[in-house]
């Protein structure tokens, strides 16, 4: 009987524990398999079986997000039997209390503590005295199982509030990962329409913008978070709340080669200035990036503006600021490898303040930079 009994067991654990260790061995695979091909050559094509493995790596962790969210929903709703048993047994002992105190009392005013003296009946008055004294070993009862239950209430209610907080978090998580999961098919579809010489103009620029993080100097995140300049419009790509933070589905951080997103910022933030746009929220979203890499595509600009690329005109940049506009200068730089995107905000004729998000907000531009290293100039204009 006892082997019987050992087996069904052992069936139960292996039957509930076995998805989780299956779950375990293959997200263990698929995070080894990322590890191999992140060593392999920087091509298109293991970019495209890095993303199919990323993406598979996902489903199977919203399947076990799923799977846990329906083991927590099973356990609320136990909870919430529980609770209402408890609420309903925690009534009855009330009520039941009540009527004891009640009928105490009453016995008590019949039983006076020196009826024994004016008692004919000795037996009479014991019976009586008994009588009382179980009602109130009842009463004591009654308030000690009152107590009991009323524990495990408090108790129950504490593990319930638990596991909807829990809950609450799986969900976020949950939608964070359908998020990504859109983000990973939208970035795979990109890729397969694309070809090496294209992904291999995306990984040159980028290099470029990384060769220009590496050899400006100090350290590539601040200790503090910087001012907003003047106008109150200025991001740093070198804030700590976001330098470390990835950008889309790559591999690169804001730190590294997130100028042209902190320029992108600083335009929508003088447009609107209650705009939520930051260098991290336009990182975190990977729409906004070719495939998987931190490539930015053409930005969608606010209503009413559109978004071009032309080449440098002194006339182009004195009329957009006439225009209360700001300008966003892609720049080849002079004594630094690389190349940087920087935000002109004032001046004219090649004398500029500018906004730059690796350097600082309010410097002037001539101090770092000259018209002749301008490669294009992004606009969000009207």
């Amino acid at each position: 009987m006892f082997k019987k009994y050992l087996f069904l067991f052992l069936a139960l654990v292996f039957f509930f524990l076995a998805p989780i260790v299956l779950y375990a061995d293959e997200q263990s695979d698929l995070e080894n398999k990322l590890n191999e091909l992140g060593k392999a050559k920087n091509t298109l094509s293991n970019q495209i079986k890095i993303l199919n493995s990323q993406y598979e790596l996902t489903l199977l962790k919203i399947t076990q997000t799923e799977n846990s969210i329906k083991n927590l929903e099973k356990e609320i709703n136990d909870l919430s039997i529980k609770i209402n048993n408890l609420d309903n047994q925690l009534d009855e002992l009330s009520s039941l209390y009540v009527l004891q105190i009640i009928q105490n009392y009453k016995l008590q005013k019949n039983v006076p503590p020196f009826a024994f003296f004016f008692s004919d009946n000795l037996n009479n008055y014991l019976n009586q005295y008994k009588y009382v004294s179980n009602i109130q070993k009842a009463s004591q009862n009654s308030l000690i199982n009152m107590e009991t239950v009323r524990t495990n209430y408090d108790t129950q209610k504490t593990q319930k509030a638990k596991k909807q907080q829990e809950m609450e978090t799986l969900q976020t998580t949950l939608s964070n990962q359908k998020k990504n999961l859109d983000g990973q098919k939208i970035a795979q579809n990109q890729l397969l329409k694309s070809t090496e010489t294209e992904y291999e103009k995306v990984q040159q620029q980028l290099a470029d913008l990384k060769r220009f993080s590496l050899s400006a100097g100090g350290s590539s995140c601040l200790d503090a978070i910087p001012g907003v300049g003047s106008d109150g419009n200025f991001y740093s790509q070198r804030d700590p709340r976001w330098c470390k933070k990835y950008i889309g589905l790559s591999n690169d951080t804001v730190g590294e080669v997130g100028c042209f997103i902190s320029t992108i910022s600083i335009v929508y933030k003088k447009i609107n200035s209650s705009s939520s746009v930051t260098p991290l929220s336009y990182a975190a979203d990977s729409s906004h990036f070719w495939g998987n890499t931190a490539y930015m595509t053409i930005p969608t600009p606010p209503s009413g503006y559109t978004y071009k690329q032309v080449n440098y005109s002194s006339d182009t940049i004195d009329n957009e600021l006439k225009a209360g506009r700001y300008v966003i200068a892609q720049m080849k730089m002079k004594n630094i490898a690389g190349m940087h995107f920087i935000v002109i905000i004032s001046g004219s004729n090649g004398n500029y303040k500018i906004h730059d998000p690796w350097f600082g907000a309010d410097l002037n531009f001539s101090d770092r930079y000259s018209t002749s290293g301008i490669i294009s100039l992004r606009l969000i204009t009207k």
